[in-house]
């Protein structure tokens, strides 16, 4: 109870015998937790949300961890003994940490929507923001990365205002959101593409012909990660230039490239299928495809296969980057989509997945959660 109340002053053990709604906490929360932006925007405003973010995060995980334990203990105990008055009291006071935590998650879901749409609307006082902060990490001492053994300051920093995300900044974040519990996205490495999808590592030209059965082999051997999954994303970094990608969805049989530069999508949409750009790069993937199928125990036939049911696109329909340097955090963004979405989503309102004409915010919350990962 301490523990609660040293982030939530108001939880005591009479509030939480006592019955409570949703209203009741979300109002309570709306005063304690919340963003003042009716006084402009403050460049310190990163500082504030952080802050009130890393509570609601510290709060939402000690009930979380806490509360089915609580759960359990009472329910061994009621079974020894006959119902007693104590017992409702307690079935409340479950029930009210419960009804709280939801309440949490929800907040933190607010905040973070607030902050990203504020950021989006802002993109100059979130390129100033982004400044300070890259001035501020430049201090740190080395160890600080230690927690995250393959990044340092020199890759930190792509994360800054007109830089280009280098592979491990896309690698990280690739692995930490494709690992996260309940996730069915198998996210491979920047690497993959070049060793099992191209000529050379630079990943200019496809490859073609017949596939060799080692390549097959190679493939199965690579370290897929998770136990279960139902499609694949693969970010292709082409001549350590141009970030783009490619997503498998097996489950609802496509497969798609994205990539967010405007002439290469829309010259190439409008021409035959044959003399497309990416139809090279797209039989590659069918065969990947194949392959990643009976790593799943699946049989699936693209090859030689017109009658299919999947679709294959080679330049899906994407929000554009309108500058040189975006390819990287509009992969990243890609992902997030095909995570929460299956697919790339152009309809509004997306509130924190939302893509802008000029995508600074996006680099700040990034490098904000890059900062989380070394801390936590």
């Amino acid at each position: 109870m301490s523990n609660c109340q040293k982030y939530l002053p108001f939880v005591s053990m009479r509030s939480l015998t006592t019955v409570t709604n949703v209203a009741d906490y979300k109002k309570i929360l709306d005063r304690q937790f919340h963003l003042s932006l009716s006084g402009g925007f403050d460049t310190h405003l990163d500082a504030d949300f952080e802050a009130q973010s890393k509570r609601l995060r510290e709060i939402s995980l000690q009930l979380s961890n806490t509360v089915p334990l609580m759960q359990l203990k009472f329910t061994i105990s009621a079974r020894r003994h006959t119902i007693l008055l104590s017992d409702n009291q307690a079935l409340v006071v479950l029930g009210n940490l419960r009804l709280l935590l939801g309440c949490l998650n929800a907040k933190q879901n607010f905040l973070e929507n607030e902050w990203s749409m504020a950021l989006d609307k802002r993109p100059r006082a979130a390129e100033q923001m982004l400044n300070t902060l890259m001035r501020d990490m430049s201090n740190r001492p080395t160890h600080f990365w230690n927690p995250l053994s393959h990044i340092v300051y020199r890759n930190f920093s792509t994360l800054g205002v007109g830089c280009w995300l280098n592979d491990e900044i896309i690698n990280h974040f690739v692995e930490k959101w494709c690992s996260s519990e309940g996730r069915m996205v198998l996210g491979l490495n920047t690497f993959f593409a070049g060793k099992h999808l191209f000529q050379q590592n630079a990943c200019l030209t496809a490859k073609s012909g017949a596939l060799q059965v080692i390549e097959d082999d190679e493939v199965r051997a690579e370290r897929l990660g998770l136990e279960s999954w139902d499609s694949v994303f693969i970010p292709i970094h082409k001549n350590s230039s141009h970030w783009y990608s490619v997503y498998i969805d097996y489950r609802c049989k496509r497969i798609e490239i994205y990539d967010s530069l405007r002439e290469r999508c829309e010259v190439n949409r409008q021409k035959p299928v044959a003399q497309r750009k990416n139809t090279n790069l797209m039989l590659v993937i069918m065969w990947l495809t194949e392959v990643l199928g009976r790593v799943r125990g699946e049989d699936v036939c693209l090859s030689n296969n017109p009658g299919t049911d999947w679709v294959c696109d080679p330049h899906s329909k994407v929000h554009f980057q309108p500058n040189a340097y975006d390819c990287g955090v509009h992969t990243l963004w890609h992902l997030q989509h095909v995570l929460e979405y299956r697919q790339v989503r152009l309809t509004y309102p997306l509130d924190q997945l939302a893509f802008t004409d000029n995508m600074v915010g996006e680099c700040l919350r990034l490098a904000q959660e890059l900062i989380r990962d070394c801390e936590s």
